[in-house]
């Protein structure tokens, strides 16, 4: 009976930040593992293979899937939370970083999606670039920074395994302060 008192004492007193970034860290880990057998050049064959005939690879795609959708909804809880306490005293040099931090999020799951190489994926992606490319004046170049080359994922997988999970995580640190 004490770990069932245990367990009650530390699931009440977790917060929705700690999930979150609980599950920062089952995403971050799992995307490592699954970097391995990921082939960037073949991504659609890569992915059906992982998901067909690796149940290993299978797990951590679907541990990385679900901790990304459930880190995003438990950083808008973690968000909502705050301005529900109304505990909102930071500078606005940091609210401006968390908010690009949300668009980052989003943009990590968007690329995440991309990097799966199926028919919907590539129809996003063709979205995703008209739409970019459309913006005025610094749009071809927003565009083919993101995106890269038609008919490559490097530059958006590159995108996704370092530059926003290394954007995410700067900003989760200095929220945290942890």
């Amino acid at each position: 009976f004490k770990a069932v008192a245990s367990f009650r004492k530390i699931s009440f007193k977790t917060t929705y930040g700690q999930l979150t970034i609980a599950l920062l860290l089952i995403c971050i880990v799992s995307g490592i593992f699954l970097a391995i057998p990921y082939d960037v050049s073949n991504a659609y064959a890569s992915v059906s293979a992982m998901r067909i005939a690796n149940p290993v690879a299978s797990l951590f795609r679907n541990l990385h899937y679900w901790s990304a959708q459930l880190f995003l909804i438990f950083t808008f809880l973690h968000m909502w939370d705050h301005f529900k306490k109304k505990e909102i005293k930071l500078k606005k040099s940091i609210w401006l970083r968390l908010s690009i931090g949300v668009l980052i999020v989003f943009l990590a799951m968007l690329t995440g999606f991309l990097l799966k190489g199926d028919a919907d994926s590539e129809q996003a992606r063709r979205i995703l670039e008209s739409l970019t490319s459309g913006i005025p004046i610094v749009g071809n170049l927003l565009a083919y920074s993101l995106l890269g080359k038609e008919g490559s994922l490097q530059l958006i997988y590159v995108h996704h395994i370092a530059t926003f999970t290394v954007f995410i995580a700067v900003i989760v640190f200095e929220h945290s302060r942890k």
